[in-house]
């Protein structure tokens, strides 16, 4: 394997109240908001970690242990995410596959995402909203 896992993308988390939320990471934890979209009518919003790491909140009707989206993506380049779906698919496991990025999951059910969305993007445009 000549690739691997650069670092992480970005984690997901439901959450119950959107505007709530985005209160509550911004003044507590000082986090900036990345999105354009108004958390009072959309159902996510992204904040910035930092060092290229996104926060989705993501609006759920109730949250729960079982409740999604919850899952964790690991930036990587995109031949790592053409390695790491043909592994998955020789070993049989689902993989959901967009332009940017391979879904599937861990052995316990846990969502994961390899993407390469930030080398794609950059390269496409010089773009880089972190």
């Amino acid at each position: 394997m000549t690739h691997s896992i650069q670092g992480f993308d970005h984690v997901v988390l439901p959450v119950s109240d959107l505007v709530r939320a985005v209160s509550f990471y911004q003044d507590v934890l000082g986090l900036r908001s990345v999105d354009r979209r108004d958390p009072g009518t959309d159902d996510y919003h992204w904040l910035n970690l930092g060092q290229g790491q996104g926060l989705n909140l993501a609006q759920v009707d109730e949250v729960s242990n079982d409740t999604s989206p919850r899952h964790i993506a690991f930036n990587a380049s995109e031949e790592f995410c053409e390695e790491v779906a043909e592994r998955l698919e020789e070993r049989e496991i689902a993989v959901r596959k967009t332009e940017t990025s391979v879904y599937f999951s861990d052995p316990d059910g846990n969502e994961l995402e390899v993407t390469c969305w930030r080398e794609k993007r950059l390269r496409e445009s010089g773009a880089n909203h972190w």
